[in-house]
């Protein structure tokens, strides 16, 4: 049976009674053919043959078919009387070489038949690996957070290999010259225990160490019975604390793009099946087996797509990091330009980050399609810290502006009037010596003099303090508008040079009907929108974050057209932006954090984003949800930047949203006296 030798295959031929007397049996001993006589189909399976020789003995047994669906990877073959469609035809009287050429065609056909089925297992096994190596791939570059990718790598390693345990090291630089290994993550199915992350040095001594410096691959049987030779050990400190054994290991270097070592992947007790659990040495020496060179193929797949995978995770989380520094600097930025109102920002960040996470979970009719991922959430978040960047475009002289008139103003008008009480003076006194010089005293009209001195020097007076109480920002009454108007029309000095208290800037500084701003520099303090889309156009922004600019643009826009800078109506107005302005006037009504005026009470600032929404200025549904959700808690117990320190005055620009003309907000009163109370 020269041609079946050559296949090195070992098989067992099962034949019944009726062929036990063949004297072939004797020369197949001493061939790859094991021959055993069967008398049932039971003592057939415990040798499950490859061939079977049917007689009639077996027949009466079982029909031949049912012989067929008992053994459907066998060979049969049977007399040619029996009547049966029979794979091959076994004649009794066949010559002794026949006879035993037809048993080497039979064997050998099994073993085609066996391999073909060997390849197409091979093939499916291959193919079913592939698919999953290739969800594995999607779904590792599909994590951002390290942890969890972490924990996916190891889970899914340990479904490859069947193991009981899985560690994953990583190599941090420390500085040029130093790196160390941090054992990052260890999972075990055996037993649950307390992990710390650990670090140590990166040297040969360690499995993981040599893996990782070596850039080589380690297979080892046992733990416990390595050579002498090797200048690695394995650490038995886990094994004696817990009872376990650790017994196969085999590890295998994490690699980036540039095909630098990032880290180890270990695998530990490779199990005959999963559910199996080892709680000692005699449980691991019994259900462990060592990592094969098929299982080790996928291990490298594996960890070829882990350490990309962790390398474009660390640099994802590297750049996120590096951003949220960028934004927190800016916020920083704008603080410093105006420290009277720090912590804003990142409150209206928090309160716009919980309204859309509210929103989503709300059952509103019209909000039923408003869900926001966890990527809108985030790029509304970015929105709302830098919303307010555009302060750092607005006049210094502008943003710090605490009464109508200008810086220096007031002095400069109190000097015009000592200069006017001083010529009054001059003149009465230049009026009493043209008495004496004329030789005419006259002592009642002398007193008269006096008498208009100190009512004009009086006058000048009240000029002057009213000057002061309309300088203030507050609501400028019908009685402060008359005197205002006499003060504007009072000239002293000669018929050549008459000279006035006011100029026409300052009086249209101090007609100003409420707040310290003149139209033109509340365009300017408006116009910290523009400057903030401005500036946030120029930042590359990803896809997941491109409508930063144009959401925090639209924070001071009203529903009916009313705000600013674009004028645009619900519509327009994206939802973002909607959640953003109600959280902005929501802090700007309670913050303590303003030296001009007391922090509103919840119920209060409450009413009056009611009240903004029954007017059609605010969305009436996100109030809804901000109110029934109770939003504005969640700034409650946190801590923001204090700002006690500084008392200096500054216009915060949300502020304003609360002071536009012709909505004769209530509220508005309670901003005016607040100004005077700080005075």
């Amino acid at each position: 049976m020269n041609s079946f030798a050559q296949t090195q295959r070992t098989i067992t031929i099962a034949y019944g009674p009726g062929y036990a007397n063949s004297n072939i049996w004797r020369d197949l001993h001493s061939k790859l053919i094991i021959p055993t006589e069967i008398v049932s189909s039971t003592a057939a399976q415990r040798y499950n043959p490859a061939l079977i020789l049917i007689d009639h003995h077996l027949l009466r047994e079982k029909d031949f078919a049912n012989w067929r669906d008992e053994f459907p990877e066998a060979i049969f073959l049977c007399t040619d009387s029996v009547d049966v469609d029979a794979d091959l035809i076994l004649e009794n009287e066949l010559p002794y070489r026949q006879t035993c050429k037809l048993l080497e065609m039979a064997c050998y056909q099994w073993v085609l038949k066996s391999e073909k089925a060997e390849r197409a297992r091979l093939r499916d096994t291959s193919f079913r690996y592939l698919n999953k190596l290739a969800d594995i791939s999607i779904s590792l570059s599909a994590e951002d957070d390290l942890m969890t990718l972490l924990r996916k790598i190891l889970s899914e390693g340990q479904n490859i290999a069947c193991c009981d345990a899985a560690s994953l090291f990583l190599i941090n630089e420390i500085n040029d010259n130093e790196r160390e290994l941090v054992f990052k993550l260890t999972q075990n199915d055996s037993m649950d225990f307390p992990f710390e992350e650990m670090r140590f040095p990166l040297d040969e001594s360690s499995v993981a160490g040599y893996v990782a410096l070596t850039d080589s691959e380690l297979n080892i049987p046992d733990a416990y019975l390595l050579s002498e030779t090797v200048p690695y050990k394995f650490n038995q400190s886990f094994d004696k604390r817990t009872g376990y054994r650790t017994k196969s290991i085999f590890a295998i270097p994490l690699a980036n793009k540039q095909k630098e070592v990032i880290g180890v992947l270990q695998f530990i007790n490779r199990k005959k099946a999963r559910s199996l659990k080892i709680a000692d040495e005699k449980s691991a020496l019994a259900y462990t087996l060592p990592f094969d060179s098929d299982i080790n193929v996928l291990l490298q797949a594996l960890a070829s797509q882990a350490g990309i995978a962790i390398e474009n995770t660390i640099l994802q989380n590297d750049i996120k990091a590096l951003f949220e520094g960028f934004v927190n600097a800016s916020v920083a930025a704008i603080e410093q330009r105006d420290p009277t109102t720090s912590g804003h920002s990142f409150r209206v960040a928090d309160l716009c980050v919980d309204l859309a996470k509210s929103v989503s979970l709300s059952d509103i009719t019209r909000l039923r399609n408003a869900r926001f991922t966890d990527s809108e959430v985030r790029e509304l978040r970015y929105a709302a810290l830098l919303h307010d960047f555009g302060k750092v475009g607005v006049r210094e002289s502008v943003l710090v502006k605490e009464k109508k008139l200008t810086a220096g103003s007031l002095e400069k008008i109190q000097y015009r009037i000592l200069l006017a009480k001083e010529r009054l003076k001059t003149q009465a006194l230049s009026k009493q010596i043209a008495m004496y010089r004329n030789g005419g005293f006259d002592e009642s009209r002398y007193t008269d003099i006096d008498r208009q001195l100190q009512n004009d020097t009086h006058l000048l007076d009240e000029f002057y303090n009213s000057i002061v109480e309309v300088n203030e920002p507050s609501i400028l009454s019908q009685d402060n508008k008359a005197m205002l108007e006499k003060i504007n029309a009072y000239r002293h000095g000669s018929q050549d040079e008459e000279l006035a208290i006011l100029t026409p800037d300052e009086f249209a500084l101090l007609s100003i009907t409420k707040g310290s701003l003149s139209p033109t520099e509340r365009k300017e303090i408006e116009s910290h929108v523009v400057h903030t889309q401005n500036f946030l156009n120029h930042i590359p922004w990803t896809k997941e974050f491109q409508n930063v600019p144009s959401i925090a643009a639209a924070h001071h826009e009203k529903l009916d057209g009313s705000g600013y800078p674009y004028g645009m109506t619900e519509s327009e107005i994206p939802m973002q932006s909607k959640i953003m302005t109600i959280c902005d006037i929501y802090d700007a009504l309670t913050a303590s954090d303003r030296p001009y005026k007391p922090a509103m009470k919840t119920e209060q600032a409450i009413d009056i984003l009611v009240q903004e929404s029954s007017k059609g200025l605010l969305d009436g549904d996100l109030v809804k949800v901000f109110v029934d959700a109770k939003v504005f808690r969640v700034i409650d117990s946190k801590e923001y930047a204090d700002s006690s320190e500084f008392s200096s005055f500054s216009h915060h620009p949300c502020d304003f949203d609360l002071h536009e003309e012709g909505h004769g907000h209530d509220h508005e009163a309670h901003s005016h006296k607040s100004h005077s109370h700080r005075d």
